[in-house]
């Protein structure tokens, strides 16, 4: 394996970790939003702990793709040394097993999204 292998996947989870980050900001705007509503009644205070699950489930993420950036990081520089191919080669392996579970997370977030916006269309 070489080394520059696992450096030039970090870009790309950059990208994905600057999208998640965008998504956390704009879901805590609208649980702001909401709370400053102060609207007591039961179908808002549904929908915010709702978008509070959502939050956690993309923080969860986003911890996960930055341990996936950090195991290509490690994995890139074990590689160059000498004696540690194997050592890169689980580095790659856990970084990319950490970017499929976060990937996973972010699926079951969308999912969770459009189950929350259709619940509450029909609260309305």
């Amino acid at each position: 394996m070489e080394w520059y292998i696992p450096i030039s996947i970090i870009p790309g989870i950059g990208f994905i970790i600057t999208s998640t980050s965008h998504i956390l900001l704009h879901l805590n705007d609208e649980i702001s939003a909401l709370q400053k509503d102060n609207r007591s009644d039961h179908v808002c205070l549904i929908i915010i702990n709702d978008k509070l699950k959502q939050l956690k489930i993309l923080s969860i993420a986003i911890v996960f793709q930055y341990l996936g950036i950090l195991f290509f990081l490690l994995s890139g520089v074990s590689g160059w040394l000498p004696h540690h191919i194997i050592i890169a080669t689980y580095l790659l392996y856990g970084g990319v097993l950490l970017i499929i579970v976060s990937i996973s997370l972010m699926i079951k977030y969308s999912f969770k999204a459009t189950y929350i916006r259709q619940k509450h269309l029909k609260l309305k």
